[in-house]
């Protein structure tokens, strides 16, 4: 598993709204340690091994996420294609992703899908709850995704 660092939880405030984070991650390993890191901050999490479970949880739940935190490469629908599909529907359009990706361009890749946010592995779990906390924290101060 890739060296994800510790994260000091004494300077982050959970969230007052409970915003949920669909994670979609084929590293079952790594979907864990974000989730676990992202429920100490107050976050709900819900996770995805690809983008195929990703799109039927989506449909499934009637609220949407603050964000999502996406790998690119994944076997299955991988991350490329779960954006477009994101992108083209009227429901999630306007969905923050957040890339997290080992990917040795995965800034470029990240403006090329429109993400909110990116972060190239191994990420730290400090990083990785600021980026979450900073997509999120428009959504849950007013504004809507749809």
């Amino acid at each position: 598993m890739a060296d994800i660092g510790a994260y000091n939880r004494e300077t982050m405030a959970p969230p007052a709204d409970g915003s949920q984070v669909l994670i979609v991650e084929d590293d079952a390993g790594l979907r864990e340690v974000y989730a676990d890191a992202l429920r100490a901050e107050g976050f709900g999490v819900a996770l995805a091994s690809d983008g195929n479970q990703a799109l039927a949880l989506l449909a499934d739940r009637p609220r949407v996420p603050c964000a999502v935190l996406l790998d690119l490469r994944m076997p299955g629908m991988d991350g490329w294609e779960l954006a477009r599909r994101l992108r083209d529907d009227t429901r999630w359009h306007l969905l923050p992703i957040v890339v997290v990706a080992a990917h040795y361009r995965v800034a470029e890749e990240a403006r090329r899908i429109g993400a909110a946010a990116w972060l190239q592995k191994p990420v730290t779990l400090d990083r990785l709850i600021t980026a979450v906390r900073d997509v999120c924290e428009p959504i849950a101060s007013g504004a809507s995704l749809q």
